[in-house]
């Protein structure tokens, strides 16, 4: 009876094994597919068409709030302050001024000292109005006013203590007008417009001064009393004129009584009028402390320009593109023992010596598996079972070998790999041997006897 040989190309070498034990793991085919080519990379026209349709929506949304915002932006904040010249408020001045516009005079409206000083100095016959209900003008401002405006331009309207002290020094205050009936100009007028006037709102603010001509009196401030009596208009002997009214000028009441005619007459003697009202551009601010700014050397400054400058140039050197991007077709083919090693560096690198000893272990039961004959869906027991058989040791001590769940160094993933390995040299060894021993003696051609 004759027994068929197997062919030497089907049986395992020592060194097939070898191979297959150390490349089993993370072997790549070499037969390889053409490789696809890689994706097109969208130009910067496509990306910024793409990039709108899906912004669209944000834009639509910043032109509708920037048409509802537009016309609060534009809308100039209207001016309320007392007589203002282009206030159409009650408290403004704008009626005054389109009269005296009408009749050929010219209003120049100041908002500062310096301006008032300039314009006065411009138009050397203009009247000079001056209302400062805030006392924003500080003395020094007062005292440079009363120098360079003449008194019989002045014309105040209810001014202040300070005011008076400096642009009417011949006149004081009287207190409050009390609120009741028009008053008359009384007989005792001298002023040719308050005799025209005939009657004003009973209001404001009411003045004394010896020998100037007083208009419109304050009742119940001339019986029996030792001192002047108390008038709502006067005119110094100087030529400065004081209306206590503010009324005679504002839009509410510049047409009511003899207001128009005081308004007119008192401002309307030329044909020019500066229109005066002090505000916060002249209240004096004291020096604070000094800032940084100052306190710093003059050479500080040019220094952290330049400074700034070179960290925008190293920034724009470090920042720069190296060449064009390179573009590489998709899968990347990546070496089996690459992939290895870079795992490998990574578990140690992280520390993770039981993840590495768990690897170690399913590769050795996977090529245990091939080598046995077991098939790929063999459990661990019975891997664990063949080579016990095949090796002749106990099966709890190929499990124990199997079991790297206790590893948690590196001294004990060196421990147990060497343990794995000198596992698979044995089976190794063993099936090795046991087919060398049954392949039949050949004699010097080759040919079994």
């Amino acid at each position: 009876m004759t027994t068929s040989a197997t062919p030497a190309s089907a049986r395992p070498t020592a060194a097939t094994q070898r191979s297959d034990r150390t490349g089993s793991h993370s072997q790549v085919s070499t037969s390889l597919a053409p490789t696809p080519p890689g994706p097109a990379v969208p130009g910067t026209g496509q990306a910024l068409s793409r990039w709108l349709r899906k912004a669209w929506i944000w834009f639509v949304l910043g032109a509708l709030l920037l048409l509802v915002a537009l016309p609060s932006m534009l809308r100039q904040n209207p001016d309320t302050r007392q007589l203002s010249p282009s206030s159409p408020a009650p408290n403004g001045g704008q009626a005054v001024v389109r009269v005296l516009q009408a009749q050929g005079i010219t209003v120049h409206p100041a908002e500062s000292l310096e301006e008032a000083l300039t314009l006065a100095d411009e138009h050397p016959q203009a009247s000079v109005l001056f209302h400062d209900a805030a006392d924003h003008l500080p003395e020094t401002g007062l005292d440079r006013l009363a120098e360079e405006v003449a008194p019989e331009r002045r014309v105040l309207v209810e001014p202040g203590f300070q005011a008076l002290g400096a642009l009417a020094p011949a006149v004081s205050q009287a207190g409050q007008v009390p609120d009741g009936d028009p008053l008359a100009s009384g007989q005792g007028c001298g002023l040719p417009m308050g005799r025209e006037a005939q009657s004003i709102e009973a209001s404001g603010r009411a003045y004394r001064s010896a020998g100037a001509q007083a208009c419109f009196p304050i009742p119940g401030t001339d019986s029996g009393s030792t001192t002047d009596p108390a008038h709502a208009v006067l005119e110094t002997a100087d030529g400065t004129v004081v209306i206590g009214q503010i009324g005679v000028f504002a839009n509410e009441s510049a047409d009511i009584e003899g207001h128009p005619v005081l308004a007119l007459w008192s401002l309307g003697q030329s044909s020019d009028v500066v229109w005066y009202l002090p505000g916060l551009a002249d209240v004096a601010i004291e020096p604070g402390p000094p800032t940084m700014d100052q306190l710093l050397p003059d050479w500080v400054r040019p220094a952290g320009i330049w400074l700034i400058l070179c960290l925008a140039v190293l920034m724009l050197w470090r920042g720069r593109r190296h060449g064009p991007l390179a573009v590489e077709p998709l899968p990347v083919i990546v070496p089996a023992s690459e992939t290895a090693v870079g795992r490998a560096r990574l578990y140690e690198r992280s520390g993770q010596h039981g993840s590495a000893a768990r690897a170690l272990r399913s590769a050795t039961l996977v090529r245990l598996s091939r080598v046995l004959r077991l098939g790929h869906g063999a459990s661990v027991e019975a891997v664990v079972t063949a080579a016990a058989r095949t090796t002749g040791r106990n099966a709890p001590q190929v499990a124990a070998v199997l079991d790297v769940s206790h590893v948690t160094t590196a001294r004990g993933l060196v421990a147990a790999g060497r343990a794995l390995l000198d596992l698979e040299d044995a089976v190794h060894a063993v099936l090795t041997t046991d087919h060398a021993a049954a392949e039949p003696a050949t004699d010097s051609d080759g040919r079994t006897p």
